[in-house]
């Protein structure tokens, strides 16, 4: 458990790294509120709020991230966008995405969808 634990910091750590080069600015990580979690919490400077998945992967399980994201995940992020709106008075446009990480050996790629809903 603590290798899977450390692999996905790792891979937040690197979600994070991606979108803050891509101009996004990092409001809140690892938010876990009343059954709810979600991994960043982003301002896109086009889009506005993005709550994003992250699911990091290590050799031959990288193929199975997408698929991880299921509509049980979906809802549960959703409701995790609420709460974190609430907590933070925050309205506006709100968009949930999707990073994979996937990491063979020393080398990782980022694969990242918008508005995975």
């Amino acid at each position: 458990m603590a290798r899977t634990h450390r692999l996905g910091q790792l891979g937040e750590e690197m979600a994070s790294d991606f979108l803050t080069d891509r101009g996004y600015q990092i409001l809140d990580r690892n938010y876990r509120r009343r059954g709810a979690e979600i991994d960043i919490v982003a301002r896109d400077p086009k889009r506005g709020i993005v709550f994003v998945e992250v699911k990091t992967r290590a050799g031959q399980f990288a193929a199975s991230a997408w698929e991880s994201i299921t509509p049980a995940k979906v809802d549960v992020l959703r409701r995790g966008a609420a709460v974190w709106l609430q907590e933070n008075g925050v309205r506006g446009s709100v968009h949930l995405d999707a990073i994979v990480v996937k990491v063979k050996g020393r080398s990782a790629s980022i694969e990242h969808r918008r508005g995975i809903v």
